[in-house]
């Protein structure tokens, strides 16, 4: 009789924790309510999008190309000495709802954040992170992105990332 119960206890404690656990993943998985739908920069009702885009906080250009239900962005103002290592940054999304999903893909130098004082220890990195483009209209283009939070130079991997929101703006 003793291993019925235990297998019962077992059986309880397995539904009370999915019936917990329930709740929180299907808020998760709901979409925001002031959530907008992204205007699709292809249809012809909608102004062209400019080519070239900004984002001060960074100091970066963009050349932003929608076709579709396909997004793509690719740094383009890259230093000269990033140019001769190859830098870049692309990123790939795929509409999927309201909104454009997908990854940066980001080839830069890194520094060693924990290099001695007055010896600067840097590598270039391939790091890919995720992308989500909230909305595009011919003023602005919204969107977040993960950033890095923790990193291990040695390996050129992130270990901690969170998400946060950016916009661009045409490049005047």
């Amino acid at each position: 009789m003793r291993p019925a119960i235990i297998i019962w206890k077992q059986t309880l404690t397995a539904l009370a924790a999915l019936l917990l656990i329930t709740p929180f993943a299907a808020a998760a998985q709901k979409p925001a309510a002031d959530a907008k739908p992204a205007v699709a920069a292809a249809s012809p009702a909608s102004a062209p999008l400019p080519k070239l885009w900004h984002i001060d906080a960074k100091h970066k250009d963009f050349r932003v190309d929608v076709k579709g239900d396909v997004f793509h962005a690719e740094w383009v103002n890259l230093p000269a000495q990033a140019v001769k290592q190859g830098a870049y940054i692309r990123t790939t999304c795929r509409r999927s709802g309201t909104k454009w999903v997908g990854t940066s893909n980001v080839h830069q130098e890194f520094a060693d954040p924990k290099a001695p004082a007055g010896k600067d220890v840097r590598k270039m990195c391939l790091l890919t992170v995720r992308f989500e483009v909230d909305s595009i209209t011919s003023e602005k283009i919204t969107y977040h992105s993960e950033v890095m939070r923790d990193f291990d130079f040695a390996k050129c991997q992130v270990l901690k990332t969170a998400w946060e929101q950016f916009a661009w703006v045409p490049k005047k």
